[in-house]
Order: structure tokens, then sequence, then C-alpha cells
């Protein structure tokens, strides 16, 4: 049990959660994952919005910006819709090719 707890503490999760034209849905998962960034330092949680064409993307980084979520969540707004796999893949090939590519990644 402790090496698990040990594990959390050095690796960083990157959470990707692929939005499109949900973004009541999307800010509650937010809002829930508030306790678990917390408990595991270093977690990021990155956005993408699928090209949605309604207000998803603003009213997503509006709660991003008046929860204080900004030093754990980021938004990525895409050019097109291509899919849940091009939406997450979008979030995660830049994280793999950074200086600190994260060990574990929880697509939501």
């Amino acid at each position: 049990m402790s090496n698990a707890i040990q594990v959390n503490q050095l690796s960083p999760l990157l959470v990707v959660i692929v939005n499109y034209r949900t973004p009541n849905l999307t800010i509650d998962c937010l809002h829930s994952l508030v306790s678990e960034v917390q408990s595991l330092p270093g977690t990021r949680v990155v956005i993408t919005d699928n090209n949605s064409g309604d207000n998803s993307v603003e009213q997503i980084q509006t709660a991003i910006e008046t929860e204080g979520w900004g030093d754990w969540a980021s938004l990525m707004p895409l050019e097109r819709n291509g899919g849940f796999a091009f939406g997450n893949n979008a979030a995660i090939r830049p994280a793999l090719n950074s200086s600190n590519p994260p060990p574990y990644i929880l697509l939501l």
C-alpha cells in the first residue's frame, strides 16, 4: 500500500476530457476532480473542445478562471471535430513530447 502512495506522490497524472457541446457536464467533471488533483501533486487536466460551435469554450474557460483551477486545468479549443480519439490525441501528443511526460494518462 505504501508503494502505491509513493508512486502517486512522485508521478504526475494527465487527465484528458474531450468536450463536444456539453460544457455543463465538463464543468461538473472538473468540480469532481478538485479533491483528486489536490491529493496528487503535479496532476494536470486538459480539456479539448472538439469545435463545439456553441459557447462551450467560453463557459469552460470562465469556470476555470472563476473557480481558480488555472494552476491545473487548461482548455484547448480544436479547429475541427475529429472525434473522441482526435480530441484525446491533441492533448496527449504534446504532453508525451514534453521534457517531463506524464507516466499516467486518464481519459474521461
